[in-house]
């Protein structure tokens, strides 16, 4: 293909492998991959391909199909070991169906024969090798978006209902079925609506990101918090009995600091219980948490309630 030295090569980015052992062939691709934007690495044997990939991620594999030491199938399926989506382009001089059959089935995107029939062709195999697999990567990312936003609570980041129910019905059945302590703290803030009416509700949704904040950070990893509604938190304490759960929640509470401007209209109350005998589901067992942040607001808020069983008084933790 005769350049004019006006054409247009198509600019993209990515790190490249290039293994071929006819060098003048191979050279002539690193220098068109370069004036398409790429970062290319050159090797001249399957060897020399299998130590490149040990040290570096390629976006892109461009291999013969027969080198020295290692074939480009061999080279490719080490790639794959790595990055099971990584894209691979197979250059041969025997290209028989055969050939494109076993290229493809070991998951190559596509091949070129040598010699190619123009420079145009090797940058569009390369150009949508690149494409399809950014679109992959793009489309991972957008799946894993999607299962994030399904569980979760957009404004905090916490689980949100839907996650929380869930989990807590497999909490309970586990504790139940293993014999094992499991504990639930609710909290709630007394008095975001004032916050909402007198400073606009971006005041309030700062408020609710500060409470999840301070509870992400006093928490386990193991640990389930979530938004469970408007301005109530729950979370989730799996091998946690009552009196630590308690303590818990009194840590949360006492982290959680208005500002100046917000401390005579905003604070927190919360409710503590642990998974007994009576509660006869996970439906059950979150009313009985429930129940004991009611106590608390009722009382005037600022404490903690644990409600333990109907036959023993309910305890308040006192709050300044």
């Amino acid at each position: 293909m005769r350049s004019n030295g006006k054409e247009k090569i198509r600019q993209l980015s990515g790190r490249v492998l290039v293994a071929d052992d006819d060098s003048q062939f191979r050279q002539l691709l690193v220098r068109r991959a370069e004036k398409m934007g790429l970062s290319v690495l050159e090797v001249e044997d399957g060897n020399e391909a299998m130590e490149a990939l040990e040290g570096e991620r390629f976006d892109l594999i461009i291999s013969d199909l027969y080198m020295p030491g290692h074939s480009g199938l061999e080279v490719i399926r080490k790639a794959q070991e790595k990055d099971p989506d990584i894209h691979a382009i197979i250059l041969t001089a025997s290209a028989t169906v055969e050939t494109a059959l076993e290229a493809l089935r070991s998951g190559v995107y596509d091949y070129l024969t040598k010699p190619l029939e123009s420079l145009a062709d090797f940058e569009i195999t390369v150009a949508r090798a690149l494409d399809h697999a950014n679109l992959m990567r793009e489309n991972d990312r957008l799946f894993r978006e999607v299962q994030r936003l399904a569980v979760t609570d957009g404004l905090t980041g916490l689980f949100n209902r839907h996650k929380l129910d869930e989990a807590l019905a497999n909490e309970f059945e586990r504790a139940r079925r293993y014999k094992r302590p499991l504990s639930i703290v609710m909290i709630d803030m007394d008095g975001l609506k004032t916050i909402n009416d007198t400073y606009g509700h971006p005041a309030g949704d700062a408020a609710l990101k500060m409470v999840a904040d301070v509870i992400r950070s006093q928490i386990r990893r193991v640990d389930m918090p979530g938004r469970f509604g408007g301005d109530e938190f729950v979370v989730i304490l799996p091998e946690v009995e009552l009196e630590l759960a308690a303590k818990i929640a009194e840590r949360i509470c006492d982290k959680i600091r208005p500002s100046e401007k917000h401390e005579d209209m905003f604070s927190v109350s919360g409710g503590v219980a642990q998974l007994g005998d009576e509660h006869a589901s996970a439906e059950d067992f979150l009313r009985a948490v429930d129940q004991a942040l009611y106590r608390a607001k009722r009382a005037g808020g600022r404490q903690i309630v644990m409600q333990v069983p109907d036959d023993t008084p309910v305890e308040v933790l006192e709050r300044s």
